[in-house]
């Protein structure tokens, strides 16, 4: 008898590494998507293995299944902060553990297909909102598994991302019960038999309907709209020993500056730098910073090039009231941070994007307002003591040639349902400015720089990317990479970016698969707790 648990055991840990694998590989090696339409699957023969052996405390066995599929895939993220890659660690795994709990917990109440499509709108819902809340880590969902494998999700310009998580689960849930029929034994009549046959071909359809469709539309897109050449820089400075004053701001800005000089033509009407790439920049007196002034003197060379570069602005607050939860003191006076893309031309057009997608810990002091210690416990830790100041509303740019472009700082480029804004708006191309040398040669930045390839998918503009060091590069409207950069290599490199004014069905309405999900969510389980509540009655 003993032996025979043993042997249990022995499978379900086996079961419990595969679906871990299983989750991890389409974010690890490119164009392995496919891997997530049965990664889930394991998990749901665990649940039935331990409650056909009533075994005790199954938690332990998807929450470590969880737990390496986050470790796999976001390990990287300890080379900037220690602590909050254990917390971001933790936190996920076990958000991803409590919605499969809920699941089991449902399968105690209702029997049959039901407890499943709670599961699947379960984590819909929790997707959706984890793109809200300010506790926000969406790297992993599901969806993002198919960022190098663009080919079979061009429908993403309908759905979103979200569209590929609910395919996933889809598949997985039709997989496992395709399987557990088949074990199963042999129909007795043919009601059975059709019964069957619907479930495989209901599979099929899912699993295959969605690939063909996106094939077609992948091999049948055709880049729209005139195209402008831009120019984007990578200049390898080092973010530990370098950035921040820890090297001359005017070495870095020749060095950027010379790099530009070995691709600029005079068809160039846009450069872009990475994120912070200079900073003190005062917002109302942006002629104070050396940075600006360099690049205000080299246009004045090249008067048709728009310039957007990173910094790391402030604005000041002459009020002895506080003006906002976010403002620091200093003297008798307040001040506010920002995380900002700044535009200049030789015109004195004068723009900027301020960063409002913060990363928890690091630019962001979660419920900074409720929880007004938080920000001393994360300066313990390495973490922000204070949070940068963001804008209310997603805002977009124009150049001197009358087209409009959005910008994604860093995180930003996750959050498909927020970068929309900038298309609907107007922009014609989009770009994401970022930092990835944080993270050193890990997927981190390979990562980042593939998620770029779904926001096109879902927009259908070419997207710009721009690193300090990590993958630069190019995206056309498909999803395809155009041109990209190694690691650790200072270098610029210019493509032609088309401009594309028409919009998609996700861009007109955003995350409509998120929104039903959370109301069928709400609906779904307030019918379980009434099921509970009368079951508990009749006992």
């Amino acid at each position: 008898m003993d032996n025979n648990r043993s042997a249990i055991k022995s499978r379900i840990w086996i079961l419990v590494f595969m679906s871990a694998t299983f989750l991890s590989i389409p974010f690890l090696v490119p164009h392995c998507g496919f891997f997530a339409l049965f990664a889930l699957v394991p998990l749901f023969f665990i649940d039935k293995i331990c409650y056909d052996n009533n075994i005790k405390h199954t938690w332990w066995y998807y929450f470590t299944a969880f737990f390496l599929f986050n470790l796999a895939a976001t390990f990287w993220i300890y080379y900037v902060s220690p602590i909050g890659s254990v917390a971001a660690l933790l936190l996920n795994t076990l958000q991803m553990s409590v919605i499969f709990a809920l699941f089991r917990w449902s399968k105690k109440r209702v029997k049959g297909i039901l407890p499943y499509l709670f599961f699947i709108a379960t984590w819909l819902a929790w997707e959706h909102v984890y793109y809200e809340i300010e506790i926000s880590w969406p790297w992993l969902v599901l969806g993002n598994s198919f960022a190098a494998s663009v080919k079979l999700v061009q429908w993403y310009d309908i759905t979103g991302v979200l569209g590929g998580t609910l395919w996933i689960l889809l598949s997985n849930v039709l997989l496992y019960f395709v399987i557990i029929n088949l074990k199963g034994s042999k129909p007795a009549g043919k009601y059975q038999k059709r019964g069957r046959y619907a479930l495989l071909s209901t599979f099929a359809i899912v699993l295959v309907v969605p690939m063909v469709y996106s094939l077609f539309k992948y091999y049948g897109y055709k880049e729209k709209g005139d195209s402008v050449e831009v120019v984007v820089v990578q200049p390898n400075i080092n973010p530990f020993t370098e950035k921040f004053g820890k090297v001359s701001q005017r070495v870095q800005d020749n060095k950027l500056l010379s790099l530009v000089d070995k691709v600029i033509t005079p068809d160039t009407r846009y450069i872009f730098t990475p994120e912070t790439f200079t900073y003190r920049l005062d917002l109302d007196y942006p002629e104070g910073n050396g940075t600006y002034m360099a690049f205000k003197d080299y246009i004045n060379k090249h008067p048709k090039v728009n310039f957007v570069f990173g910094a790391l602005a402030y604005k000041n607050f002459y009020t002895s009231i506080k003006p906002s939860v976010t403002a620091r003191s200093v003297g008798e006076y307040w001040y506010e941070v920002y995380n900002s893309a700044i535009f200049i031309d030789k015109d004195d057009i004068y723009q900027y994007y301020h960063k409002s997608k913060l990363v928890p810990g690091v630019e962001r002091i979660p419920y900074q307002k409720q929880l007004t210690f938080l920000g001393d416990i994360f300066a313990k830790f390495g973490g922000a003591q204070d949070s940068y100041a963001t804008q209310k509303e997603l805002s977009i740019m124009r150049g001197n040639d009358g087209n409009n472009f959005g910008v994604m700082i860093c995180y930003e480029s996750i959050y498909g349902d927020y970068s929309r804004e900038a298309v609907d708006l107007g922009a014609n191309f989009m770009a994401v400015m970022t930092n990835d040398g944080w993270w050193g040669d890990t997927p981190g930045y390979r990562q980042h720089f593939r998620f770029a390839s779904l926001r096109a998918i879902e927009m259908r503009r070419d997207i710009v990317h721009a690193t300090n060091t990590g993958t630069s590069g190019f995206i056309n409207q498909r999803g395809d990479i155009l041109q990209k950069t190694d690691w650790w290599v200072p270098v610029a490199i210019k493509e032609n970016v088309h401009l594309n004014s028409e919009k998609t069905i996700f861009v007109k309405y955003g995350d409509v698969i998120g929104r039903v999900s959370s109301f069928l969510f709400c609906l779904l389980m307030l019918s379980l707790i009434g099921i509970s509540f009368i079951y508990k009655r009749k006992r």
